[in-house]
């Protein structure tokens, strides 16, 4: 069973820049394990090199680092993968891949092009980094997702500075990302730190047995002791001594297994992680098993070739003294506060059994934000490390604080209290109802209607919508809906009250109305439009007349078009009448009067005139009309020519397109028409003639 966040850190995009395909990592801190069983499997080189459980690597950080990411992520270097030597006659075994690689990269310079400053597993591929600089390079928190597992060991520092340095150094700045705490508890004061791989509001990986091989199970034993004179390493512990006392936990943040959350007080939420019966804490602030040999963990022939290389790199255990649990008799008790806005300040006293006096030592007292309520913070505390604080500067909401108390005698105690701030007081105002628009004018068909009270306002909030109808038509009675926005179907013309009462959350109620006025359809008559008047000359005698321009504000169901009374003996035959397009032919010279008649769907009709003029021939000259000079840009090799502009007072019987001038001679296409195509064009100016001849 694997417990999972729900951030994905971006190193899952660089680690998919790396490879496509990955393999599952099935080994636990395998970074720093070297087992006899490897050892039987490679004792040569012929796989890439033999396991060293004495891996000598002065600089390097004896602490696996557990789902963590180098803090700038892809900037923070240069990232190559390790591959094993060419030599290499079969794969190699996970643990021993990994401890190559480990081993590779301790032994490559701490500078220059081919360093190599930390090595960083994910889904079973190491990766050597060098590092842009030693603060790009240091743990950053990530959330653990399903079938990953990412691993990070620091091994050569650049420079003359040291993994524990630099962990300070990072430690102090107050904003370190390998000790990560909530964010908005640093934005309300700064907190001291301390050496804890778990924030406070990061769910914390859970692995059953049957997720990992059988080595891994004591895992955190196998991590191999340093020399007594390896001074580094001896500063490293000193470290995790002095930096990793307490780990926070609740229900929602369990302890990293085997550990367990005990309460401080009884049906306390919060604790702090200890080590189970039959556990104890290693000097890396590991929990062990303190009297249960590895060799109970294996089967009967397992056990021989295992107890060896267990007990080789098992870090030096003992038995808790009984002490340990007597030393924490420090009886903490801090009384919960409760104010109320506009008030922003609170003292919070811790009080202790036995006090200063009688125990006949000094008490240090430590103040930290535990929860705050959400949003931006400005609160400030003051006297933190004193038995009584100042809170100033508090929102509403509820805020819990920790104190923790220890003497000088290695005695200590721990308390929790809430802060609660209540809103300020208020006077109810009576809400404020706004219809919007406040007065509408419908004209039929149009019959839907909208009223909009979503824009009422209270001083806290509004909690009912009541709406009724005050006046309109008889007979309309409808079911309102009580919603802020009202939607009406207002089938009958007339005029229309609605009323808007809205209730707050203390039952005070105010009220407004709004009118709509439904106009009743108005059918307006049609408008009979019978074109422009028209001139022809003979020996052309026929001509279409377009009614279509006329219009009604429905629609026109009716064409007629007809002589006028004055034409009755003039000669014409008429087709289509009864069309918006009527066809004139045989007409004689003279002057012809028509009437278009359009009718609507409500029986309203409307007429127009249109004249039309038949002239004797002119016989005049025909003008040929070439169109405009056209200009083309390659590949674009053709071009239109356009003479349909052309006229002639009887008609154009001919056209005739040819070529002038031009670099080459080009190709024209149906050069007998009003428009041709010339195309096969190259670079340069063309000119063209067209010729036109009359009937």
């Amino acid at each position: 069973m694997v417990q999972v966040g729900k951030r994905i850190c971006n190193l899952l995009l660089l680690a998919t820049a790396m490879s496509s395909a990955y393999a599952d990592v099935t080994t636990q801190n395998a970074l720093l394990v070297g087992s006899k069983k490897h050892k039987e499997t490679s004792p040569d080189n012929s796989v890439g090199g033999s396991i060293s459980p004495n891996l000598v690597c002065h600089k390097m950080l004896r602490h696996v680092f557990e789902n963590a990411t180098p803090r700038d992520e892809q900037q923070a270097g240069v990232f190559e993968e390790y591959k094993p030597p060419p030599d290499a006659v079969e794969p190699l075994e996970e643990e021993a891949y990994l401890w190559n690689c480990l081993q590779a990269c301790c032994e490559k310079p701490r500078n220059g092009s081919s360093a190599c400053n930390v090595v960083l597993v994910f889904k079973a591929k190491c990766y050597h980094i060098r590092c842009q600089s030693n603060e790009a390079c240091l743990p950053k928190l990530r959330v653990r997702m399903p079938n990953e597992k990412v691993q990070m060991v620091l091994v050569n520092p650049l420079g003359d500075a040291t993994w524990p340095q630099l962990l300070k150094a990072e430690a102090a700045k107050q904003n370190a990302e390998i000790l990560p705490y909530d964010e908005a508890a640093l934005n309300f004061w700064k907190q001291p730190r301390r050496l804890s791989y778990l924030a406070r509001n990061q769910e914390t990986p859970v692995y059953e047995d049957e997720d990992f091989p059988l080595a891994d199970k004591r895992m955190n034993q196998m991590i191999f002791q340093p020399d007594e004179n390896d001074v580094l390493a001896n500063e490293e512990l000193g470290y995790y001594d002095s930096n990793a006392k307490f780990t926070t936990c609740d229900m929602e943040t369990p302890c990293p297994p085997p550990q367990q959350c005990v309460p401080l007080q009884p049906n306390a939420v919060r604790g702090v992680c200890t080590c189970p019966e039959g556990f104890v804490w290693n000097k890396q602030r590991k929990c062990v098993m303190a009297a249960v040999p590895y060799s109970s963990y294996l089967t009967s022939n397992e056990a021989g070739q295992q107890e060896a290389a267990a007990s080789e790199n098992s870090p030096e255990v003992s038995t808790p003294p009984l002490k340990a649990e007597q030393n924490k008799d420090i009886v903490v008790s801090v009384m919960s506060k409760e104010v109320r806005l506009p008030e922003q300040e609170v003292t919070l006293a811790a009080f202790t059994v036995p006090d200063e006096q009688t125990s006949d030592t000094k008490y240090k007292y430590l103040w930290t934000l535990i929860s705050q309520p959400k949003g931006p913070m400005n609160g400030t505390i003051s006297d933190q490390s004193k038995s009584k604080v100042k809170l100033s500067n508090l929102s509403e909401g509820l805020y819990t604080f920790k104190v923790t108390v220890t003497g000088d005698n290695g005695t200590f105690g721990e308390a929790t209290a809430n802060v609660t701030v209540l809103p300020e007081n208020r006077i109810n105002q009576p809400p404020q109802v706004i219809i919007s628009p406040r007065e509408q004018i419908i004209r039929q068909p149009t019959t839907n209607a909208i009223l909009d009270g979503s824009t009422s306002t209270d001083d806290d909030k509004i909690t009912n919508w009541h709406w009724e109808v005050i006046s309109g038509p008889i007979g309309y009675q409808p079911v309102l809906p009580e919603v802020n926005t009202l939607q009406l179907d207002l089938t009958s013309p007339g005029n229309y009250t609605f009323k808007l009462t809205v209730t707050d959350s203390n039952n005070v109620t105010n009220s407004t109305t709004a009118t709509i006025a439904v106009l009743k359809e108005t059918d307006y008559a049609p408008v009979a439009n019978a074109g422009d008047a028209v001139i022809l000359y003979l020996p052309n005698n026929n001509v279409t007349l377009n009614g279509t321009a006329s219009s009604d504000d429905h629609e026109i169901v009716a064409w007629e078009w007809t002589k006028d009374a004055s034409d009755e003996a003039k000669a014409v035959d008429m087709q289509n009448t009864r069309t918006p397009y009527v066809q004139l032919s045989n007409l004689e010279e003279g002057m012809y009067t028509f009437v278009l008649k359009v009718t609507d769907g409500s029986g309203q009709s409307s007429t127009a005139k249109v004249h039309v003029f038949v002239k004797p021939p002119t016989n005049s000259p025909p003008v040929a009309e070439a169109g405009s000079n056209t200009t083309t840009s390659l590949p674009i090799n053709w071009v239109l020519l356009n003479g349909s502009d052309s006229k002639d007072d009887i008609g154009i019987k001919s056209y005739l397109w040819k070529q002038l001038s031009g670099p080459n001679n080009a190709v024209i296409l149906k050069s007998n028409s009003s428009i041709a195509n010339a195309t096969s064009l190259t670079l340069g100016l063309y000119e063209f003639e067209l010729t036109v001849a009359e009937k």
